[in-house]
C-alpha cells in the first residue's frame, strides 16, 4: 500500500517556461512535497528514445513506425535490448530533456524537507500508439505487432525513469505518470481497438514498475477503461467533468476500496479561464464534486484521504505568468482542503 496523499498538490509535466530556472523554481515553490519533473518543450523526442524504425515526416507533421525489411537490424536490436532488460538503452538523454536532469540535480543539492514523492511523465502506450502512425497513416495501435513494440518501449522508458529518480533521491516515492489523453477516441466513430486490447495495453505499460502508477485523461471517457485497469491513480478534469465521474460511482467506489486514488484537476489551464477564477470559487466547485460522490455512497474519509490536488491539465498553452498563477492556486486549494479535512499541512 502506498502513502495516502490527503490533498497533496502536484503538477502535470508540460509547462510554458523556456527559462529552466524559472520552470524549476515555480514547480518546487508550489509543489515541494510532490513535484513532477517539468517538460520545457512541446516535442515528443524525449519520449521516443529507444523506439526503433521511426520516420519523422516533417511535411505532414506526423511520426511513422515503419519496420520495413531494410530496418530489420533496428527491430532485432530493440527486442534484444528489451529481453536483456537493458534499461539504459531506453534512457532519456540530457540532449532531449536537459530540464529533467536540472531538476534532479537541484533536488540532490538541496532536498526540500517536505519532499515525499517525485513524479515523471512519459507517453502511455495507448497514446503513443495512437499518435505514432503506420505507413498507411492509420494509428499503430490498430496493428498488433506495432502496438506491441510501442507498449514495450513505453514500459522500458518508464522503468528507466523510475530507476533514475530512485538512484538520485533514495527513499523518495516515485510517481509514474503515463497520460492517456486519446482514450476518448475509443468511443468515437473512428476509434480503434477493443476494450480488452486497451486495458491490456495500459496494464502492460506499467509492467516492471515498483512505484505509484498514474494515468491522466482530461476528456470525458468510459472511465471503466481505467477503473478496470491496474493503475493506482486516476487523474481527471474535475473542473469540467466531476458530474460525469459520479455516473461511475459504483466502479470508483470499488477502485478506492482496493487502494486506488483520485487526482482532482480543479484549476483551469487556459489564460481566459484562470483570469476569471479565484481560489474560494474553485474550493466550492471541488467540494461540490466530492459531495456528489459521497451522496452516491462513497465513504468521505476514504475519498478525501485518497485525493490529490492539481491543475486540470498541462499549463503548456498558458503564459508563464498564468502558469505560475495556476500553480499558486493549486497550492492554496491544497492547503485549504487539508485544513478543512483535518490533514496536517506540510
Amino acid at each position: 500500500m502506498f502513502n495516502k496523499p490527503e490533498f497533496t498538490a502536484t503538477n502535470m509535466a508540460y509547462v510554458p517556461y523556456r527559462d529552466t530556472e524559472w520552470g524549476i523554481r515555480s514547480v518546487l515553490d508550489n509543489f515541494p512535497e510532490a513535484p513532477t519533473l517539468p517538460a520545457l518543450t512541446r516535442s515528443m523526442k524525449h519520449m521516443l528514445e529507444g523506439v526503433p524504425c521511426l520516420v519523422f515526416d516533417r511535411e505532414k507533421r506526423i511520426v511513422i513506425l515503419d519496420p520495413s525489411p531494410g530496418r530489420e537490424e533496428e527491430l532485432i536490436e530493440f527486442y534484444d535490448r528489451y529481453e536483456a532488460e537493458d534499461l539504459d538503452y531506453f534512457a532519456t538523454t540530457r540532449d532531449t530533456a536537459p530540464w529533467f536532469y536540472a531538476l534532479l540535480e537541484k533536488l540532490k543539492q538541496k532536498r526540500p524537507p517536505e519532499l515525499r514523492w517525485v513524479g515523471f511523465q512519459t507517453a502511455g502506450p495507448v497514446l503513443l500508439a495512437d499518435v505514432i502512425k503506420q505507413p498507411d497513416g492509420n494509428p499503430s495501435f490498430n496493428n498488433e505487432t506495432l502496438r506491441d513494440i510501442l507498449i514495450k518501449a513505453s514500459s522500458m522508458k518508464s522503468r528507466w525513469l523510475e530507476k533514475k529518480i530512485k538512484q538520485a533521491l533514495p527513499g523518495v516515492e516515485v510517481i509514474a505518470g503515463l497520460p492517456e489523453t486519446t482514450l476518448v477516441n475509443f468511443t468515437s466513430a473512428g476509434g480503434g481497438g477493443t476494450r480488452e486490447e486497451i486495458i491490456d495495453a495500459i496494464n502492460r505499460g506499467f509492467e516492471g514498475l515498483n512505484c505509484l502508477t498514474w494515468i491522466h485523461c482530461c476528456a470525458n471517457i468510459d472511465w471503466t477503461l481505467l477503473t478496470d485497469s491496474r493503475v493506482d491513480v486516476i487523474n481527471f478534469d474535475a473542473y469540467q467533468h466531476a458530474d460525469k465521474i459520479a455516473l461511475y460511482h459504483k466502479e470508483f467506489k470499488a477502485f478506492l476500496k482496493r487502494g486506488g486514488m483520485l487526482a482532482w484537476g480543479i484549476v483551469p489551464v487556459t489564460d481566459e479561464l484562470i483570469e476569471k477564477e479565484n481560489v474560494q470559487g474553485l474550493v466550492e466547485r471541488l467540494e461540490q464534486g466530492i459531495e456528489l460522490l459521497v451522496s452516491k455512497g462513497i465513504d468521505k474519509e476514504l475519498l478525501t484521504s485518497s485525493s490529490w490536488l492539481m491543475p486540470c491539465c498541462d499549463t503548456v498553452m498558458m503564459t508563464p505568468e498564468n502558469s505560475d498563477r495556476a500553480f499558486r492556486m493549486t497550492k492554496e486549494i491544497s492547503q485549504i482542503m487539508r485544513t478543512k479535512n483535518g490533514f496536517v499541512n506540510s
